[in-house]
Protein backbone atom coordinates (compact mmCIF):
# COMPACT_ATOMS: atom_id res chain seq x y z
CA UNK A 1 0.00 0.00 0.00
CA UNK A 2 2.71 2.24 0.86
CA UNK A 3 3.52 1.81 -2.80
CA UNK A 4 0.64 2.56 -4.50
CA UNK A 5 -0.08 5.63 -2.38
CA UNK A 6 3.30 7.16 -3.50
CA UNK A 7 2.58 6.00 -7.35
CA UNK A 8 -0.82 7.98 -6.90
CA UNK A 9 -2.73 4.45 -7.20
CA UNK A 10 -6.14 4.95 -6.09
CA UNK A 11 -8.13 2.58 -3.20
CA UNK A 12 -10.81 1.81 -4.99
CA UNK A 13 -11.83 1.71 -8.71
CA UNK A 14 -14.01 5.23 -9.74
CA UNK A 15 -14.36 8.29 -11.81
CA UNK A 16 -16.21 10.00 -8.45
CA UNK A 17 -13.20 12.40 -6.89
CA UNK A 18 -12.61 11.29 -3.17
CA UNK A 19 -14.97 12.62 -0.95
CA UNK A 20 -12.32 13.82 1.74
CA UNK A 21 -8.12 13.99 1.29
CA UNK A 22 -6.52 11.05 3.40
CA UNK A 23 -3.61 12.83 4.58
CA UNK A 24 -2.53 10.53 7.82
CA UNK A 25 -1.59 7.61 5.49
CA UNK A 26 2.43 6.85 6.19
CA UNK A 27 3.61 9.05 3.16
CA UNK A 28 1.91 11.91 4.19
CA UNK A 29 3.38 11.55 7.54
CA UNK A 30 7.11 11.30 6.57
CA UNK A 31 6.29 14.35 3.91
CA UNK A 32 5.61 16.34 6.96
CA UNK A 33 9.25 16.09 8.32
CA UNK A 34 10.45 18.08 5.05
CA UNK A 35 12.00 21.14 5.70
CA UNK A 36 9.27 23.84 5.76
CA UNK A 37 9.60 26.11 2.74
CA UNK A 38 9.56 29.33 5.13
CA UNK A 39 12.30 27.95 7.91
CA UNK A 40 15.39 30.28 7.10
CA UNK A 41 17.68 27.25 8.38
CA UNK A 42 17.73 25.17 5.18
CA UNK A 43 20.94 23.47 6.40
CA UNK A 44 22.29 20.07 5.13
CA UNK A 45 22.45 19.11 9.16
CA UNK A 46 18.65 20.25 9.33
CA UNK A 47 17.76 18.18 6.23
CA UNK A 48 19.61 15.35 7.48
CA UNK A 49 18.24 15.47 11.16
CA UNK A 50 14.54 15.87 9.17
CA UNK A 51 15.52 12.62 7.00
CA UNK A 52 16.57 10.86 10.44
CA UNK A 53 13.22 11.24 12.41
CA UNK A 54 11.31 10.47 8.83
CA UNK A 55 13.94 7.11 8.75
CA UNK A 56 12.68 6.56 12.87
CA UNK A 57 8.83 6.81 12.14
CA UNK A 58 9.12 4.43 8.86
CA UNK A 59 10.90 2.14 10.90
CA UNK A 60 8.34 2.19 13.90
CA UNK A 61 5.58 1.97 11.52
CA UNK A 62 7.17 -1.29 9.97
CA UNK A 63 8.19 -3.29 13.08
CA UNK A 64 4.76 -2.53 14.85
CA UNK A 65 3.40 -3.86 11.70
CA UNK A 66 5.85 -7.21 12.17
CA UNK A 67 5.01 -7.73 15.47
CA UNK A 68 1.11 -7.18 14.62
CA UNK A 69 1.36 -10.31 11.96
CA UNK A 70 3.59 -12.51 13.75
CA UNK A 71 2.11 -12.10 17.18
CA UNK A 72 -1.40 -11.60 16.30
CA UNK A 73 -2.37 -11.92 12.56
CA UNK A 74 -1.00 -15.35 12.29
CA UNK A 75 -1.71 -17.15 15.35
CA UNK A 76 -5.63 -15.58 14.54
CA UNK A 77 -5.80 -17.40 10.79
CA UNK A 78 -4.08 -20.82 12.61
CA UNK A 79 -6.94 -20.61 14.44
CA UNK A 80 -9.56 -19.91 12.56
CA UNK A 81 -8.16 -22.55 9.72
CA UNK A 82 -8.25 -25.24 12.24
CA UNK A 83 -11.79 -24.16 13.30
CA UNK A 84 -12.50 -24.14 9.87
CA UNK A 85 -11.23 -27.71 9.16
CA UNK A 86 -12.84 -28.84 12.29
CA UNK A 87 -16.55 -27.55 11.53
CA UNK A 88 -18.47 -30.77 11.06
CA UNK A 89 -17.53 -32.09 14.04
CA UNK A 90 -19.50 -29.11 15.75
CA UNK A 91 -22.49 -29.65 13.12
CA UNK A 92 -23.15 -31.93 10.37
CA UNK A 93 -24.03 -28.67 8.38
CA UNK A 94 -20.29 -27.22 8.64
CA UNK A 95 -22.56 -23.63 9.30
CA UNK A 96 -20.98 -23.61 12.98
CA UNK A 97 -17.49 -22.87 14.38
CA UNK A 98 -16.81 -22.78 17.46
CA UNK A 99 -13.51 -21.04 18.35
CA UNK A 100 -11.53 -22.49 21.56
CA UNK A 101 -10.63 -19.08 22.57
CA UNK A 102 -11.66 -15.76 21.49
CA UNK A 103 -9.37 -14.03 18.13
CA UNK A 104 -9.82 -11.60 15.58
CA UNK A 105 -11.84 -14.20 13.51
CA UNK A 106 -13.93 -12.42 11.13
CA UNK A 107 -11.40 -10.87 8.73
CA UNK A 108 -9.37 -14.55 8.33
CA UNK A 109 -13.04 -16.28 8.16
CA UNK A 110 -14.41 -14.39 4.95
CA UNK A 111 -10.93 -14.91 3.40
CA UNK A 112 -11.22 -18.46 3.70
CA UNK A 113 -14.50 -18.73 2.92
CA UNK A 114 -13.23 -17.56 -0.31
CA UNK A 115 -10.13 -19.39 -0.27
CA UNK A 116 -11.51 -23.08 -0.19
CA UNK A 117 -14.84 -22.36 -1.38
CA UNK A 118 -16.91 -23.07 1.19
CA UNK A 119 -20.79 -23.50 0.61
CA UNK A 120 -22.55 -23.36 2.49
CA UNK A 121 -21.28 -20.14 4.06
CA UNK A 122 -20.56 -20.58 7.62
CA UNK A 123 -23.63 -18.70 9.68
CA UNK A 124 -22.49 -19.13 13.50
CA UNK A 125 -18.94 -18.67 15.55
CA UNK A 126 -19.29 -19.32 18.67
CA UNK A 127 -16.13 -18.55 21.65
CA UNK A 128 -15.46 -18.58 25.04
CA UNK A 129 -17.22 -15.47 27.04
CA UNK A 130 -19.51 -14.60 24.24
CA UNK A 131 -22.40 -15.09 26.76
CA UNK A 132 -20.63 -12.41 28.70
CA UNK A 133 -19.92 -10.28 25.98
CA UNK A 134 -23.80 -10.67 25.02
CA UNK A 135 -25.08 -10.03 28.36
CA UNK A 136 -22.86 -6.43 29.35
Amino acid sequence: AIDAVDNGINQYDTDQPPKYVNNTHLSSRVGRFNLDWTDPDQSSEKENEAFHRAMALAGSEFLDSVRFHVNSWLPARSIVMETVAARQTVDPSGEILVLKKFCPWKLHLFELEGELKIDPPIKYVLYQGMLIDVLE
